[in-house]
């Protein structure tokens, strides 16, 4: 049984790789054989700061340091119940944001200061310079 095994092996082994005219095949013959590669897709960059706090998503206010989805979540919230955000110091209205993460946020937020600023139901991120 075992011979049999080996010298099928050898068979096949000599099918695959050799050609009608006893040469050897080219080495890439079996590539049409083989599934084509499959190639993973890679996240794509989470957005860079600076985001209008006033205008942006839960989702990416996680993006900033010492924000994750609880707090983030508050600022959506206060930010819908109080009204737009003007500067960093109204930040201390949501609770677990302090004068300290007040002002390390305050460089990566920007604010709306002008006529529009009650626009603060819009949800969608908004880049800078836009």
């Amino acid at each position: 049984m075992l011979f049999a095994a080996v010298l099928a092996g050898r068979w096949v082994r000599h099918a695959l790789l050799v050609d009608a005219d006893g040469a050897w095949r080219e080495p890439g013959f079996l590539d049409g054989l083989l599934p084509a590669l499959v190639v993973e897709e890679v996240a794509p960059e989470p957005p860079a700061p600076p985001f209008h706090v006033n205008r942006t998503t839960v989702d990416t206010l996680t993006c900033l340091p010492g924000v994750g989805a609880v707090l983030a979540g508050r600022i959506v919230a206060e930010r819908a119940r109080g009204g737009p955000f003007r500067n960093a110091a109204d930040l201390r209205r949501v609770k677990g944001i302090g004068p300290k993460l007040s002002e390390r946020l305050g460089p990566l937020l920007l604010y709306d200061t002008g006529p529009g600023a009650a626009r603060s139901e819009a949800s969608s991120f908004d880049p800078p310079g836009r």
